[in-house]
């Protein structure tokens, strides 16, 4: 059976361009609220890193009730240059509601980058996915 001459199904093309779109577009606002609640709720604390393991930093802090709590710097949240080592001290923000989860670097520069990069591959999907589904349709018709 040759795959290449066989008919491809646009509803499951379909599917699983609707599937792929909704997948980005919620790790987007996951990003994005995460980033929201550290610029509006976020407490500061001195962490230390415990982990560095291919480019993600793994810190351990300490909340102001005394809770030991470790996480991982966001992706984007990192400062520029050299990745600090494990013992290293770093200043970081975390979401008190939430400490086990990323926490940002007080040191980088505040920006959206990653959800702004998740946005822009579900609007990019959102657009391309229906266009390629209905020329796959009038492929298939102009096949028969």
């Amino acid at each position: 059976m040759d795959l290449l001459r066989t008919r491809r199904p646009p509803a499951l093309f379909a599917g699983l361009g609707l599937v792929v779109v909704i997948g980005f577009a919620i790790a987007a606002w996951t990003v994005w609220s995460n980033d929201k609640a550290l610029q509006d709720r976020g407490v500061e604390a001195t962490a230390q890193v415990v982990k560095v393991n291919k480019g993600r930093i793994h810190v351990e802090f300490e909340t102001p009730d005394g809770r030991r709590a470790q996480t991982l710097v966001g992706q984007g949240d990192e400062p520029p240059g050299a990745a600090p080592a494990v013992g290293d001290e770093i200043p970081i923000v975390y979401d008190p509601q939430d400490p086990e989860a990323e926490v940002a670097d007080r040191r980088a520069p505040q920006n959206h980058r990653i959800a702004y990069l998740l946005a822009g591959v579900a609007a990019f999907a959102a657009v391309s996915v229906p266009l390629a589904t209905v020329a796959l349709v009038r492929a298939n018709r102009r096949a028969r």
